[in-house]
């Protein structure tokens, strides 16, 4: 046989949840694919279809409900092979919120086989390893290389089993609106309890020695960074840029370590400064599409808001909101500029 085996190893590695709430719609992948057919099948390889229906599961994990169709010719004499194979995928994405995504794939279903002479249905399994790109909101390309097995119902050839390779490329195009994080709800009102009765009155109490002196109180630590520093003295009506586009992975929300040091501190102040609360805003510069735009400002304040809250802030005084590309406060004619503009800030209410 032209291939024995082809072992895949896959590393499902533990990840963090992202920051930001997951994008769980439903999703439809249409593709093209090239089979390179098993030597022992004596037949060409050739170009088939494929379409799935698919869904997140998990942070990293997604399922789907796999249709696939190709005709293989014979390599002598007349006939085909018609492949029709219906199955269930799991892809594993090693990190859903990169612009390039590689993720893993297995897979296991049945395979139709229809031969001059013989036909039956069988069952298959695959796996393999892919790459996808974001587009926009919804749609995005992907592909994949995926050794199948095929059981070979059909005894052709007089043969067991038969193993191919498969290479895939497609689009996947999410159905409907994205979710967004339901709003922190108002808190509800309480009535005032009922005063209890006055208690009798007590007898004298016995002299009691003059109370100790109060300790000092500790002095206050100092900030450290200039984003701290600013927010210690702000009032109602500032803005301050609590992080800059350096402070988070290159086109991601997850927050780097130096961001991790400026909020621990900004945390710090909070705490002192418990009479103001914040609009956490997100910015980007007028790289890449304004709707892909818009959704990373998006991510990007709710990753500084979770952490924010993560870390003991109420979640009522911190509200959140992304702006794209749409309000630069510098040229993005420039590289200087255009760093400047992937920021987000602090609106103090």
């Amino acid at each position: 046989m032209r291939i024995q085996t082809l072992p895949v190893l896959i590393a499902l590695a533990g990840t963090a949840l992202s920051a930001h709430a997951m994008d769980d719609r439903l999703y439809l992948a249409p593709s093209v694919n090239y089979t390179f057919s098993d030597n022992d099948r004596r037949a060409d390889d050739d170009w088939g279809l494929g379409f799935a229906l698919g869904k997140p599961i998990t942070p990293n994990l997604n399922m789907e409900l796999s249709l696939t169709g190709s005709s293989l010719d014979f390599e002598t004499g007349s006939g085909e092979y018609d492949l029709v194979g219906l199955g269930v995928d799991a892809l594993y994405l090693f990190n859903r919120d990169a612009r390039l995504t590689p993720y893993g794939v297995v897979g296991l279903g049945v395979l139709r086989t229809d031969i001059p002479g013989a036909d039956d249905t069988g069952l298959m399994a695959n796996a393999g390893l892919g790459l996808m790109t974001r587009l926009t909101d919804k749609l995005s390309l992907r592909g994949d290389v995926r050794y199948r097995w095929d059981g070979n119902a059909a005894k052709a050839f007089g043969e067991n089993n038969f193993g191919d390779v498969v290479v895939s490329l497609g689009l996947t195009y999410a159905l409907g609106q994205k979710a967004r994080p339901a709003p922190t709800p108002e808190p509800v009102a309480q009535l005032a309890p009922e005063p209890a009765p006055a208690p009798m009155p007590a007898p004298a109490p016995a002299p009691v020695p003059p109370p100790a002196p109060a300790p000092e109180p500790e002095p206050v630590p100092a900030v450290k960074t200039r984003q701290a520093a600013q927010l210690e003295q702000s009032k109602p009506g500032d803005v301050i840029v609590i992080l800059e586009g350096v402070n988070f992975e290159f086109d991601s929300a997850r927050l780097r370590p130096d961001a991790i040091v400026i909020l621990d501190e900004a945390v710090t102040v909070l705490n002192r400064r418990k009479d103001i609360n914040m609009d956490i805003v997100g910015h980007t510069c007028s790289i890449g599409t304004t709707q892909y735009n818009q959704g990373l400002s998006e991510r990007r304040a709710r990753s500084v808001y979770d952490y924010l809250v993560n870390h003991g802030i109420a979640a009522d005084r911190l509200t959140t909101q992304g702006f794209g590309e749409s309000r630069p406060a510098f040229s993005n004619a420039t590289r200087d500029g255009r760093a400047k503009n992937r920021r987000v800030e602090l609106h103090i209410k």
